[in-house]
């Protein structure tokens, strides 16, 4: 006789991370390692674009990281999310704590959920989904952009207020009666740098069960046993299959690589006149400055950051960035062009 009660409270918890482009998600993430004394924590990174520069930003300790790429994990890449999260319950020493973070363009509420399925039921449960809100970009992002800025706020039961460094005391009210708005009850958190007690973050509110009515019988209950002879590709083909959304209709990204050093001075002006339509952009640049030869963009709408704290020894030697903006910015901009006229070698 399988004893249920004892099964749900050795299960897996796992925190769903959203939140729009350049919101601060995985600053959050670093300080949550950082902080972190005694739990095992697994990290699955989504990132919206060819690059997942998210992954290489994360710091390096003992925890397991797993990047999913290729789509979003809300829609196209929903059964890798699932085949991750069991091949990390599958594990002997397996993590007691999963952070899963969206990219900028996910719904939170279809990988919610994916993780929600019954087939997961007894072995993984979701105790939190947390969005976080750039407090200085919030009221300035397109109509086109709204909708999905509210299903993120609204699929939350946490709001990590960030940012709030950048605002003044009556810009932080606006913020935060638009979040009301949406979603009157969720519990808002202000923060900068997602500077956060880690207890709150990893301790929170359960999210009620879903399916609860469902039950699962008892092998359903064994599915993911350590032997696990087959039982992934069953688990797989019974993931429900959400609503495929298109962010191709309200986003295009492109990648950029190159072995070849930025002139300095030619990129910070090409910068400069980056349009309005490129939403976000962040990576890792190499430039022709001895010193801090590479340094780490971080472009959210207007405001632009060149990290030069960036150590030479760590430095890659490579430029790589994802530029991610309204569909068409790329060929009304030129930005390939114009990227490659910034190289040393066409100066």
């Amino acid at each position: 006789m399988i004893d249920i009660a004892e099964i749900k409270a050795k299960r897996v918890k796992a925190t769903i991370l959203s939140g729009f482009l350049g919101a601060g998600k995985t600053t959050l993430i670093n300080h949550i390692i950082r902080q972190n004394q005694g739990r095992k924590i697994a990290v699955l990174v989504n990132d919206f674009g060819e690059i997942n520069i998210d992954s290489d930003l994360i710091v390096s300790r003992d925890e397991d990281k797993i990047d999913l790429t290729g789509g979003c994990v809300c829609c196209t890449i929903q059964k890798d999310l699932i085949a991750s999260v069991i091949n990390l319950m599958k594990q002997i020493d397996k993590p007691s704590h999963i952070l899963v973070e969206c990219s900028g363009a996910a719904d939170p509420s279809q990988v919610l959920n994916t993780l929600s399925t019954p087939l997961l039921k007894f072995h993984l449960h979701v105790d939190g989904l947390f969005t976080v809100v750039d407090c200085s970009q919030l009221l300035k992002i397109g109509k086109e952009y709204r909708g999905l800025v509210e299903r993120q706020i609204k699929a939350a039961n946490l709001l990590i207020l960030n940012k709030t460094d950048l605002i003044d005391s009556q810009d932080l009210e606006q913020v935060k009666n638009f979040v009301k708005e949406i979603s009157p009850t969720a519990v808002m958190l202000e923060s900068i740098r997602c500077q956060v007690p880690l207890d709150l973050v990893l301790g929170f509110k359960d999210i009620p069960e879903l399916n609860e009515g469902g039950g699962l019988n008892e092998k359903e209950g064994h599915v993911l046993e350590a032997n696990g002879q087959g039982t992934t590709a069953g688990i797989l083909a019974a993931v429900p299959t959400h609503e495929t959304i298109s962010h191709d209709l309200v986003f295009e990204s492109w990648s950029f690589r190159s072995k070849t050093p930025f002139v300095e001075k030619a990129f910070r002006e090409l910068l400069e006149s980056i349009p309005p339509d490129i939403i976000r952009a962040k990576g890792f640049v190499y430039w022709d400055d001895l010193k801090y030869p590479t340094v780490l963009l971080n472009l959210v709408g207007q405001w632009i950051d060149l990290d030069v704290h960036v150590k030479k020894e760590e430095s890659t030697k490579e430029t790589r960035l994802v530029f991610i903006g309204k569909p068409g910015w790329k060929n009304r901009f030129g930005i390939e062009s114009k990227m490659n006229t910034c190289l040393v070698k066409n100066q």
